[in-house]
């Protein structure tokens, strides 16, 4: 079990450079795709860009997010678009990966955000 410290105003400036320095670096995750048989690299969102996605309709914002967030293979290479006839640059998303993977993809660059697993409560 792992031992839990209450974060202090001491403790909260000596890490501050740290913190900050921390925040400068996105993560990156290595996720294993098994329609395409291979892997693919991952990058944290930003605030601004997990907020556009949550504006947008239902599958959009995945689609979204999986296209910002994929660093390689790069889906944003015209000639990648080309080859796979994509009309629109998100459309590689749709042929790429199978439905089901895309909100999967989206959920695990969005854990790398911070919005799954990063905080729980603190039993008694």
């Amino acid at each position: 079990m792992t031992k839990r410290t209450k974060l202090t105003l001491q403790e909260l400036l000596r890490r501050k450079e740290q913190m900050l320095e921390a925040k400068k670096t996105k993560a990156t995750k290595e996720l294993y795709i098994s329609s395409i048989d291979a892997t693919i690299t991952i990058e944290e969102p930003d605030g601004a860009l997990c907020r556009d996605a949550a504006d947008m309709e239902a599958g959009d914002g995945d689609k979204y997010i999986c296209y910002e967030c994929i660093k390689e293979p790069n889906l944003k290479s015209k000639e990648v678009q080309d080859a796979f006839g994509c009309a629109e640059p998100m459309d590689i998303v749709e042929v790429l990966f199978k439905p089901g993977e895309i909100p999967q993809i989206a959920m695990e660059c969005m854990k790398l955000a911070g919005f799954a697993g990063g905080v729980e409560a603190v039993k008694n």
